[in-house]
């Protein structure tokens, strides 16, 4: 039986066990089970950011070739989703938008010329090396003129008057994108709309997110023909997550547009409102958008602890039944931007533009046990661990391969037992790392 292990000194090393038969012991156990399955993976990724393009610009073309590599190959991390932004966000050069002429209802002079410098040319390199990429697109803020507060930063609320203009806005975005070659198949109407944020933001209720959907963007995704687009709401933190979803849920007619639900981890784990508001909307997608760290250039026990925050996050989450999980800026530059606002934050993947060289983060390979080995389609199975000190979750592939993952965020070793019906084997986890085991 393969295994794989990373404990934040080392990278990922491929090790070996001999399973047997069960032999009837009850002990330290970590059991599995599956037949029983619950929901499917859309995808695992991090975001192609206006940053991380700009970053990704800087690096020589060796460099480029090792990042798209790291991230996008079967080999590497194999990421099978991406989020966007649509028009600017912090992770951008500064607030920019793609119609400027509050009398242009036509959208003639809408153009995504901005995108063409940095982002467009970033994603298409990935799609060289995965042409099936998933993609979420995510609006942080409409044109000024469009706003209560006339401005792109700090909140505000979209006028009543610009609201077919703004969702026309997004589908000629979608639009035009495909002419590039990027097909986007998600959205979410609004990012963070409960906060008023320094950078791009604006506030929407649960409401007035279902009424944007119902009575805009989705008959202007009709009209437009992408009927195959799928839109998501909330896109914030999961302490509310319940809450909002029942109130945008709730409207009439929203039920019918609204295909999944959004949510970022800035305010805790919340695992357990997650699992309840899954289990209301049975039929809906929930899609973890965001989650970063904060940037620590020196600190080794820092980025240990965060490569734990993430794998605690996406066991936490994708047991509670999230489809996806979508990490912030793929690459950020050794200062942890650029960002117009200064918002810095770490990734996984850091730059140093000056000297060209990338800085591998621990949290780079504990995502890549999650983005490596859980395909897109996998069904999640019942996993049982004997000590919360062992966080596990499991997936069974398209292909028929079985894969577990168990994290010790402990400082001690702990031994456990894996037992699958009538076959077993015994591991010595070593503290403080994460291991996936191949069925």
């Amino acid at each position: 039986m393969k295994y794989f292990v990373t404990d934040g000194k080392e990278a990922m090393k491929e090790m070996e066990v001999k399973s047997r038969k069960e032999s009837g012991g009850e002990m330290k156990q970590i059991r599995i089970y599956p037949e029983v399955t619950y929901q499917s993976l859309i995808g695992i990724g991090g975001a192609l950011t206006e940053a991380s393009a700009y970053t990704y610009s800087c690096m020589s073309d060796e460099k480029k070739r090792e990042l798209i590599d790291l991230y996008f190959s079967k080999e590497n991390s194999g990421y099978s989703m991406c989020r966007l932004h649509i028009q600017s966000c912090d992770f951008a050069l500064g607030n920019y938008a793609y119609v400027s002429d509050e009398n242009d209802k036509n959208l003639e002079g809408f153009n995504i010329s901005r995108d063409k410098k940095y982002i467009l040319p970033f994603i298409k390199d990935v799609l060289a090396v995965n042409p099936d990429m998933e993609f979420l697109a995510s609006p942080w803020s409409p044109a000024p003129f469009m706003k209560t507060n006339g401005e792109m930063n700090h909140g505000g609320k979209l006028k009543d008057e610009f609201a077919q203009m703004w969702a026309d806005t997004i589908v000629k975005f979608l639009l035009e994108y495909r002419k590039e070659g990027v097909v986007i198949k998600r959205l979410t109407v609004q990012n963070e709309p409960a906060a008023t944020q320094t950078w791009d933001s604006c506030i929407y209720s649960g409401k007035e997110e279902a009424l944007f959907a119902r009575d805009f963007l989705k008959p202007a995704l009709v009209k437009a023909g992408l009927t195959d687009v799928k839109i998501s709401v909330w896109d914030h933190n999961k302490e509310k997550i319940l809450e909002r979803a029942e109130e945008s849920l709730s409207v009439d007619g929203a039920n019918d547009v609204i295909d999944g639900v959004a949510f970022h981890w800035y305010t805790g784990d919340h695992f357990e409102i997650l699992s309840e508001t899954i289990k209301r909307f049975p039929d809906k997608e929930f899609i973890f958008t965001e989650g970063c760290v904060e940037y620590s250039r020196f600190s080794q026990n820092a980025d240990l602890s965060h490569a734990q925050m993430y794998a605690h996050d996406m066991i936490g989450d994708l047991k509670a039944g999230a489809n996806a999980f979508l990490d912030w800026n793929v690459i950020l530059d050794a200062k942890g931007g650029p960002n117009h606002v200064g918002n810095y934050c770490g990734a996984p993947l850091m730059c140093d533009t000056d000297e060209d060289r990338i800085d591998i983060k621990p949290s780079y390979y504990y995502i890549r046990h999650f983005s490596h080995f859980i395909r897109p389609g996998a069904k999640r199975f019942l996993t049982s661990s004997y000590n919360r000190k062992l966080e596990t979750v499991g997936f069974s592939n398209p292909d028929g391969s079985k894969v577990v993952i168990v994290l010790n965020e402990s400082d001690e070793d702990l031994p456990f037992t894996l037992c699958d019906q009538d076959t077993q084997a015994d591991f010595m986890m070593k503290a403080n790392s994460i291991i996936t085991i191949l069925m």
